[in-house]
């Protein structure tokens, strides 16, 4: 009697396979057969971990609801990483290697800094391009701009609208910099290759999203589009419209406040692209991808709970990014679910490239990224094994201490310089190196565990090793009981260091000051060919290139907050 139940269970299980299969195929059918996808690619800026919905505990109070939707009907990226600051991402996505190929380690993109991205760099949207894909961006540039060819419009974008550096008022479009002590101020929004303050008086996340939609709006449905957003949000300063300034009033830190505001913001901007791509009638055929360039910055009162860290450091709650995938073309058993599969930002290029519009990987040079739309679509397993999150030998070390002594013996005898700030990912095991950074977990400011919570200690050791997939908090370092996996792992960082291109230094040439581009941030330099030089991005014609097409900043009156703070530090935000 119960032989019956039984097998036809085992029958519908045996099945499962196939019917995950046929999905499969039936999405292959689909990307090979029509037009390629759509790709809308929304990156945010500084979002910490528990700083949306479908994350939030220890207390926290914002809430996101339309981003919550997208990735509760998607593929929530739970095992994903981007860099610790803002332009190493932006890099990395844009090229798929590492950073240390190219000797963009220190790389900050301030203003008047003369790096930029290598030009013989093949970029992203170059590659969607040559597919037929309109390409166009929205928001935050931040990949250099000292001269002409830096520009998005050079770089393989149709259009480009935002800023070209990595902050800027959010109603006045202006920044501050100080250069040798002097300090500069100058428009740094950009519409195409020309400075405009057309726009002065508009938040910024509002005038991003308004544009995203006039593109998504007028852009022919029988060509492929890709549409590249970097937000401003949440990166300080503490500013928002004041619609938004009011929505956490039961949140008492006012700095807590209008981050959560500005999380808001972004989210009612999310949700008012999608909508347009619904209107259009491109949202049936579209890939949308959410994602943070790096982990939240504490000090804007973000929370990256129950992670430890920082924006700009090397823990979990520096560079394990919020992330996912929401499409209409994904199969039917995948939406909904989260991967943990590992995934890092270079991954995007070949991803979107090959996985999602079907092109080939031919690159001027070898892609640390590796190709995840098997891993998104069908949860097969990822191919990538290996992570490199960090290698910089020119951040300051730490100390070989005694109690790295004591458990190592001398430096020297180990296979990788151990106080040089490092960390690579291999498998379910972390190590890092030197100097992490800010170490302690970020509760919300209006968490009920303040009272409960203790501090740890800060480390005092330079060599640590987690297991992340039991143990994301790194609350316990082993790296004393694992010493084969720990002197396998150093192994693989001076493999790692061989292959380094010496970090180039930028220098800073007051010959950017905006008052001779009419009031604005724009490229100084003429477009002569860069020297090739291990060192320096020094150009060989540094003549001076005044700009005709930027107008002067009209004296309009600021409308930020009189709580936002001026960007007047000599330090870029990353």
């Amino acid at each position: 009697m119960c032989q019956a139940p039984r097998m036809l269970l085992l029958t519908i299980l045996g099945l499962l396979p196939v019917f995950a299969r046929c999905f499969t195929l039936k999405f292959e059918s689909k990307i090979n057969h029509i037009q390629p996808p759509h790709i809308i690619f929304l990156l945010a800026d500084d979002l910490g971990w528990n700083d949306v919905g479908y994350h939030g505990k220890a207390g926290s109070l914002i809430n996101t609801p339309f981003i919550d939707k997208l990735a509760r009907k998607g593929v929530r990226l739970e095992n994903y990483y981007v860099q610790p600051v803002c332009s190493p991402t932006r890099i990395q996505l844009m090229t798929g290697r590492y950073q240390i190929r190219m000797g963009l380690q220190q790389a900050k993109f301030c203003p008047g800094e003369v790096l930029c991205l290598p030009l013989n760099e093949k970029l992203l949207p170059e590659k969607l391009k040559e597919l037929g894909y309109a390409t166009h961006a929205v928001g935050k540039w931040h990949l250099g701009m000292s001269r002409r060819a830096c520009l998005p419009t050079q770089r393989g974008f149709d259009s480009f609208f935002g800023i070209l550096l990595g902050t800027s008022h959010h109603f006045t479009f202006e920044r501050m910099f100080r250069i040798n002590g002097r300090q500069y101020v100058g428009n740094a929004l950009f519409e195409n290759e020309n400075a405009t303050n057309k726009y002065r008086g508009q938040f910024c996340t509002n005038a991003y999203a308004k544009r995203a939609v006039e593109i998504i709006k007028k852009h022919d449905k029988n060509k492929p589009l890709f549409l590249y957003v970097p937000f401003q949000m949440v990166h300080e300063p503490d500013d928002v419209p004041s619609k938004f300034r009011h929505m956490y009033k039961n949140i008492s830190s006012l700095q807590r406040r209008f981050y959560a505001g500005r999380v808001a913001v972004l989210d009612e901007a999310v949700r008012n692209i999608t909508r347009a791509l619904r209107i259009r009638g491109l949202y049936q055929n579209s890939v949308i991808i959410f994602s943070t360039d790096n982990g939240g910055a504490v000090e804007s009162s973000a929370s990256n709970w129950p992670l430890r860290g920082s924006k700009g450091t090397l823990w979990e709650g520096g560079i394990r990014g919020v992330a996912f995938v929401h499409s209409e073309l994904l199969p039917v058993f995948v939406r909904g679910r989260i991967n943990k599969e590992l995934m890092h930002v270079t991954d995007w290029l070949p991803t979107l490239v090959k996985g999602v519009a079907g092109g080939n990987l031919s690159m001027p040079h070898k892609l640390d990224g590796f190709n995840q739309w098997q891993s998104i679509r069908a949860f097969r397993p990822s191919p990538r094994k290996v992570i490199l999150h960090e290698l910089n030998t020119r951040r300051d070390a730490s100390p070989w201490g005694k109690r790295d002594r004591r458990i190592w013996g001398k430096l020297k005898k180990l296979p990788f310089n151990a106080t040089i700030r490092a960390s690579i990912r291999e498998g379910n095991w972390k190590l890092i190196t030197g100097k992490a950074g800010y170490s302690h977990p970020s509760l919300p400011s209006e968490s009920h565990l303040h009272k409960t919570y203790k501090r740890r200690n800060k480390h005092s050791v330079a060599i640590r090793l987690y297991d992340v997939s039991k143990d994301p908090a790194e609350k316990r370092n082993i790296a004393h009981y694992e010493k084969r996996k720990v002197k396998r792992l150093l192994l693989k960082l001076k493999k790692f260091q061989k292959q380094t291109k010496e970090p180039l230094r930028g220098k800073i040439d007051e010959r950017c000051d905006p008052a001779r581009f009419g009031g604005s941030w724009s490229p100084w330099l003429t477009d002569a060919k860069e020297q090739d030089s291990k060192t320096s991005h020094s150009l060989t014609d540094t003549k001076q290139q005044a700009s005709k097409t930027s107008p002067s900043l009209t004296d309009a009156k600021e409308h930020g907050s009189k709580t936002s703070p001026s960007l007047t530090d000599a330090k870029e935000q990353g």
